[in-house]
């Protein structure tokens, strides 16, 4: 099941509507729309969360224009609204849509017992900033989302602690817990603090702890674990609703208790990723990008939407797409698939049904064809990369003239 976003004179957007698949790239001029859509996206899978929770309800997100003024702001969306926005958004068990000043929330009637509960993470493209400073828990004046963001690395440090490789550069991660200092483990026995290093990975090791502590927490989800404040006082308070209806027969209880559970697992993640490739080596994207790629495909529902500039991005995701295609075609034969493997690792490599890539240019979205099942090279990016020989050429031209 896809996820869909419709947007319609928002911000920068004069009409554009998304579906959202286990990986979707978007791509487009700074202030295009891409990071709206993305905001947009994690604000309503957030939403649809907490009602599955009941953490909130449909009557608190709609009422005194808390949608706008406090779940917008939040993403710092809020100014973005005119007279005649209109937004909708169908997840995977609520519908929302906001015209003419109000959001209406719906339950969808699914037909099955099955809870897709999302834990959501916006990674911001100003996170190279937590990198660069020894104790980013104590920068002040950090917008929400960031601040949020922050507190996700914090808790990943801990976490993880030690024994981390990036996937690029082979450098690993230790995190010194007495002094707060999260150190990159180099050849040789030589470290350095995060701080101190280059800009790249200072971009891309927040992003990367976060991730795979997320994800390991969504792997290893249970009842009441990793829950907010919020959230385990409305499970408390529908645990204690059922245990004392004198009522309820003990096969209901249990039942009862059995899908109150349910709902409060975390069943897939859902990253938003601000330009992934920020201050990185073209090799090192594509080591960033795979890994991203392999944490989207470990559970069905997880999703992967990415914000880029950078055209390696949709090169390399490309191999992976064709990649995936010549090991379906090769099963059976462990000497091609080997070779596949080498140039793009296993766990990396995606079906193109699972991939779209949309075009942001003048308010809307263009979702790009593909050829022959791989992302079209003719897209707003490679364009750019021809300019150059565009400009060259003309530069020949005349050259040619002044020698006559």
């Amino acid at each position: 099941m896809k996820e869909r976003l419709y947007i319609k004179n928002f911000g920068p957007i004069k009409e554009a509507e998304v579906h959202i698949d286990k990986v979707t790239i978007l791509i487009g001029r700074q202030g295009s729309g891409k990071s709206t859509v993305a905001k947009l996206y994690s604000l309503f899978s957030w939403l649809e969360k907490s009602l599955m929770r009941h953490s909130l309800t449909e009557k608190h997100i709609t009422q005194y224009a808390r949608f706008r003024k406090t779940y917008c702001a939040y993403n710092g969306i809020d100014d973005y609204f005119s007279d005649t926005t209109v937004i909708d958004f169908d997840g995977f068990h609520y519908s929302f849509s906001y015209a003419e000043g109000v959001l209406r929330v719906w339950e969808r009637e699914l037909g099955n017992d099955v809870f897709n509960i999302s834990k959501v993470m916006y990674v911001p493209a100003e996170r190279s900033i937590l990198g660069s400073v020894d104790h980013p828990s104590l920068i002040k004046g950090l917008g929400q989302s960031m601040a949020a963001f922050s507190e996700e690395y914090g808790l990943a440090k801990l976490n993880i602690r030690s024994g981390y490789m990036l996937p690029f550069e082979s450098v690993g991660f230790e995190y010194d817990v007495l002094n707060d200092m999260p150190k990159l483990k180099l050849e040789e026995g030589k470290e350095i603090k995060l701080s101190a290093s280059s800009s790249g990975f200072q971009s891309s090791l927040p992003l990367l702890l976060v991730s795979k502590n997320l994800l390991d927490m969504v792997r290893n989800s249970s009842e009441a674990k990793d829950l907010s404040v919020r959230e385990r006082e409305a499970l408390q308070k529908e645990v204690e609703s059922i245990l004392t209806d004198n009522q309820l027969s003990e096969e209901v209880k249990a039942a009862s208790l059995r899908t109150i559970s349910s709902r409060f697992r975390y069943t897939r993640f859902v990253n938003i990723v601000e330009e992934m490739e920020l201050n990185l080596f073209p090799d090192s994207q594509k080591g960033v990008l795979y890994e991203l790629l392999e944490n989207a495909k470990s559970l069905d529902g997880n999703r992967l939407l990415l914000t880029t500039h950078s055209p390696y991005v949709i090169s390399y995701l490309t191999l992976a797409v064709k990649a995936e295609s010549l090991a379906r075609m090769a099963e059976g034969n462990t000497v091609l698939r080997a070779r596949i493997n080498e140039i793009v690792p296993e766990h990396s490599q995606i079906a193109s049904s699972d991939v779209v890539v949309y075009e942001m240019d003048n308010g809307k979205a263009c979702r790009l064809d593909d050829y022959e099942g791989l992302p079209s090279d003719d897209n707003f990016l490679n364009e750019r990369l021809n300019d150059t020989n565009v400009s060259f050429d003309a530069l020949l031209e005349i050259e040619d003239e002044l020698r006559g």
